[in-house]
């Protein structure tokens, strides 16, 4: 079986890392079609079983990228032109529409609910919707719910085990001993008329600078003068080491959060974008996040959080997330499977 997976952002390498290696391990052909981003390009150099192929990015902008999502529509039709796969499969499908055009069958993940214009642009060319078992919006025939979520499929302990010797090559970070903030960058469509954190930053840094070792992760490395001597650029395939080992998580990323919680560290997830499912899962049954709409009610919240965690704290956490892989699918196999069943289909 020929699989071409469409991958446009970071966090798409590391759900696919772990599929596209049993895939080859079972005796299939995949290719991964990148973006232009550094921090792509440099995944796939560090997870370097994963073949790939990274079109030239017509332009840096991202607000309302209309001549790259144009150029990435044509980039994707070239390659199941050339490739001649047997399935394309991507977490969201926005670029994937030639597939469906094109007689191959198109495979979708994804969990974000909020996502209504993707939702609206790929989903009629889709010939299956994947979602996790708590994903609240209704997507019609095609979607398939799972028991899974998309960070288990690299963060569940049966394929990445946090390595402490990796904190080595960063400050020399002490394990537990240190918290990590990770800011947005806040420049796509969907973030238009959202925000996050803000200049509450500031009050949580203040409160807690001479007790934990703040470590700030700013996506595309904007921060304010004021918060440069906290950044500590992580390569991202060290990220998940470094998040692994932290005390404390307080993130205007979604996708962090998550990641976060599959770890077992304690996260305020701050974020004014419609809610998910898969977070509001993992606060409501495990206690391994708490989320926020807006800073004036969560960052009050982490404050206190922060403050009360003590070492039986973290073993709790620990239990909590031994639970959350229990009760869940192994999504790497189970992604697998999928793509496998379609084809037989």
């Amino acid at each position: 079986m020929r699989i071409l997976i469409e991958a446009h952002h970071p966090g798409d390498i590391h759900f696919w890392k772990y599929p596209v290696q049993e895939l080859q391990d079972r005796g299939h052909k995949v290719l991964m079609l990148g973006r232009d981003r550094d921090v792509m390009r440099r995944l796939v150099e560090a997870y370097d079983w994963i073949p790939h192929k990274i079109p030239k990015r017509s332009s840096n902008r991202n607000r309302f990228p209309l001549k790259e999502m144009l150029s990435r529509q044509w980039a994707v039709a070239q390659a199941v032109h050339r490739f001649r796969p047997d399935i394309v499969s991507s977490l969201f499908g926005s670029y994937c529409q030639s597939a469906g055009m094109m007689g191959c069958p198109n495979i979708i993940f994804t969990d974000s609910e909020f996502q209504h214009f993707n939702h609206r642009i790929a989903h009629p060319f889709a010939d299956a919707v994947y979602t996790p078992y708590c994903f609240w919006k209704d997507l019609g025939s095609k979607q398939v719910h799972y028991n899974g979520i998309h960070e288990l499929a690299f963060l569940d302990g049966r394929r990445f085990v946090p390595d402490q010797k990796v904190l080595e090559n960063h400050g020399n970070l002490v394990p537990g001993k240190y918290v990590v903030i990770r800011l947005s960058a806040w420049n796509t469509f969907h973030d238009i008329n959202h925000q996050g954190i803000g200049k509450a930053v500031f009050e949580f840094i203040n409160r807690f600078k001479d007790t934990w070792q703040i470590v700030i992760s700013a996506e595309e490395n904007q921060l304010p003068e004021e918060l440069r001597q906290y950044a500590m650029p992580v390569p991202p395939e060290d990220f998940h080491h470094v998040l692994g080992f932290a005390r404390f998580v307080l993130t205007e990323g979604a996708s962090t959060a998550s990641e976060a919680a599959c770890l077992g560290i304690p996260t305020v997830y701050i974020n004014s974008t419609e809610p998910r499912g898969y977070l509001q899962m993992l606060e409501d049954r495990y206690g391994l996040v708490q989320n926020f709409r807006e800073a004036g009610m969560g960052m009050p919240a982490a404050i206190n959080w922060l403050s009360s965690l003590d070492d039986s704290s973290m073993v709790k956490m620990r239990a909590n997330r031994q639970k959350l892989i229990e009760d869940h699918c192994d999504v790497t196999k189970f992604v697998v499977n999928v793509l496998e069943g379609a084809h037989k289909e």
